[in-house]
Order: structure tokens, then sequence, then C-alpha cells
């Protein structure tokens, strides 16, 4: 069966690999991150097809623009370096079994990422802080309640590197990260309110947009990655117990999950439209790769 959206996002990829509209290549490094994360985590990628090949492009021109000294840059030189970008393009390179290049990647996580949450410090890396600009930049990467943003996606990285055999030394920062998310019961800070993960805005005054299912996902996460994150460090049931009731609280009567969230990634391949009301193959998945709740009894003909 024809694709028309994976279609569209193929055709628009450049002959040097990257995707997006901006001249420089450089100036493409984020675009370029996103759809090819779009593609590897819808899964359709497969040996040999079209959308495999545009990724390993994508991956190639990735590998030889973004990363600068170790880290990922999204200007290509070194005060661009974001600990988010780093964990995202470090889980591109490892599911896609390219391990020489995520393994300077995930050296760079272990070297400067702190674990740090409201005033505790969980973890402090024995290496100089990465530039003093990450103190500030985006609110604070690395300030002294470090960013979930930047957490998760590296941790996230350090989990899967651990899982496909490569020689990382992650225990100090996986630990850590389960001590936060233990102490924090994953979904609220200490004052009981919701972390506001993706900031606060005029259009998400509580900052909460973030919980949403969503897919694609750019450097905002959702509750089912964090829950998945908290699940992977093996964080105990009971610091989990509000997350869980939630998602099974978005589960729809042919106990399918929706896909409720949506990000302004405009050359991103989108399988699916945004529906409340419509099962979702993606997040039914997600959900059911957490391990957390009954298996979802299927309609005739199946989810969706």
């Amino acid at each position: 069966m024809s694709d028309p959206d994976l279609a569209r996002v193929l055709a628009a990829q450049h002959g040097d690999g990257s995707w997006g509209a901006q001249a420089t290549l450089t100036g493409r490094i984020i675009t370029t991150i996103f759809t090819a994360r779009s593609l590897q985590e819808a899964g359709v990628a497969a040996p040999g097809g079209a959308a495999q090949a545009a990724l390993d492009r994508a991956l190639d021109v990735l590998a030889a623009t973004a990363i600068v000294e170790g880290a990922a840059s999204i200007t290509g030189a070194g005060d661009g370096v974001l600990s988010c970008y780093s964990g995202m393009l470090a889980r591109l390179m490892v599911n896609a079994g390219r391990a020489e290049q995520a393994q300077p990647l995930l050296d760079w996580i272990v070297r400067y990422q702190p674990v740090v949450f409201g005033g505790i410090g969980y973890h402090q890396p024995p290496e100089p802080m990465w530039g003093e600009y990450l103190r500030h930049r985006y609110g604070g990467c690395m300030a002294s309640t470090t960013c979930l943003l930047g957490l998760v996606p590296t941790l996230s990285a350090l989990v899967i590197a651990e899982r496909a055999g490569l020689p990382v030394a992650a225990q100090p920062q996986l630990t850590a990260m389960r001590r936060l998310l233990t102490d924090r019961r994953v979904l609220f800070a200490r004052s009981g309110t919701v972390l506001p993960l993706a900031g606060r805005t005029k259009a998400d005054p509580t900052g909460t947009r973030w919980l949403a299912p969503a897919f694609p996902r750019d450097y905002v996460i959702d509750l089912i990655e964090l829950v998945q994150l908290a699940v992977d460090l093996d964080v105990p049931a009971d610091a989990l117990t509000e997350a869980v009731e939630l998602i099974a609280s978005w589960r729809l009567p042919d106990g399918g999950w929706p896909m409720s969230g949506t990000r302004r990634l405009p050359l991103a391949y989108r399988p699916e439209k945004v529906d409340r009301r419509r099962s979702s193959p993606i997040i039914t998945a997600r959900v059911a790769a957490l391990g957390l709740l009954p298996a979802s009894p299927q309609r005739e003909g199946g989810v969706g």
C-alpha cells in the first residue's frame, strides 16, 4: 500500500542526506534529527527499503556535521552542544546499530551529564561542566536543577547502550536517575504539582502539554516516554502509581490508546493524525511495552 506521507518526507530529503528549509547544512541539523527520529521510531525503515536508505544518508550527514568533540551540536560548533540533542542522536545511532558513531556521544554523556533536581545532587561527574552557557541556555540545561528534557534522552541512551552491550560506565548516572524518579514519584514535583517539563506558555499555562501521548516526538518528551525510562530503571511501582493511573484513564473503549499530542515538526513522518477518539497503533504499542497495564482487548479486525 502506498504511503503518501512517507513519500512526501522522502522526496523532501536533500542530496546531502539532510532535511530542512535552511540554506546551510548546519542550519538543517535539528530538522534532520527530528525527521530521522520519526522514520526510525515509526518502524518504517525496513532493510533494503527507501526509508532505510534515507535514514542511512541522514545518519551519515549527522555523524559528519552534528557531532562536535563527542557531543551533538545544533549549530555544528562547540557552543551549540546541548544534552537533549546528544541523547537523541545517541539513541538514533545505537538503534541503527552504529556503535562506532554512538560511542563518543555516550562517553560525553557519562563525562558531563549531571543528575540534579530540586536542589538535590543525585550525581555530579568529576569532569568540569561542559560550557558555562549550559547553566542558563534554554532555562538551564545543567543548572542547579537539571533540565529533565535533557536528562530523559541522555539517560535513555545509556540504558539502550547497555542493553546493546556497548561499553559505557553508566551505572552511577542510572542509579542517580532511579533515585530522582523514585523521589519525585515520576510525575510530580515536591510541591505536588505536575512537573512542567515543557515550560509554561500562554497556550499552555500549566506547562503540562508534555503529558499527552505524541508521535512524532521532538525534544519534548511525553508521559509514556518518562514512564518507560522509569520502568527500564526498575523504579519502584509505588512511585509510578499516579502516572500509570493517568495513562490508564486515556484508554479507549476498544482497548487501545489515542495519539492526543502534536509537535511542530513540518518534515517529520506522520503516519497517523491526532485523534482523541481513535486508537493509535503506535501509542497503543508504546503503552503495551511498559508492561504495567493489562493487555488491551482488541475488537474484531484489530486495534485502530
